[in-house]
């Protein structure tokens, strides 16, 4: 009997980790890993958005084209970014721009990602006519961006 109560209490005391997280009741939890492989993407031109998904969640997103590409290769972030417009104007960029020839992605499901630098257009009119298109692209065939994108998601 002193054997089985002593084993019992050396199982008892065996040390367990765990992890706590708060969510709203019926939300959903998503892992933004830029390593999980993306199954596919799409895209909406005519309203600026891109989605792209894998086995068990997806992420929704804007592209834009601005006239710099502020110093940052491919998957580069920044956080409060502004650009100067073709009139000259400097402005803390909204979303809705497609002036220059420098696409921006950004996640804006299931949460809103820091800006992140997608690639030269080489034109205003080619970055215009495909950054939305290729966001989800690069998503889908670029870690460097799922990183940048998901990276300062989770910091």
């Amino acid at each position: 009997m002193k054997k089985i109560a002593l084993i019992l209490m050396l199982i008892s005391t065996i040390p367990t980790y765990a992890t706590t997280m708060c969510a709203v009741n019926d939300s959903v939890g998503v892992v933004l890993d830029p390593s999980i492989a993306i199954k596919g993407n799409n895209y909406d031109a005519t309203m600026s958005t891109w989605w792209a998904w894998s086995d068990s969640w997806a992420v929704y997103g804007i592209g834009i084209c601005l006239n710099s590409n502020h110093g940052k290769s491919t998957g580069g972030t920044v956080a409060h970014l502004h650009d100067t417009d073709n009139n000259g104007n400097d402005h803390l960029v909204t979303g809705s721009e497609k002036y220059g020839r420098y696409c921006w992605c950004r996640l804006t499901h299931p949460v809103s990602s820091l800006w992140t630098f997608g690639y030269d257009g080489g034109s205003a009119s080619a970055c215009a006519s495909n950054c939305t298109y290729n966001c989800g692209i690069y998503v889908l065939y670029y870690p460097a961006l799922r990183a940048g994108l998901f990276g300062p998601v989770a910091n």
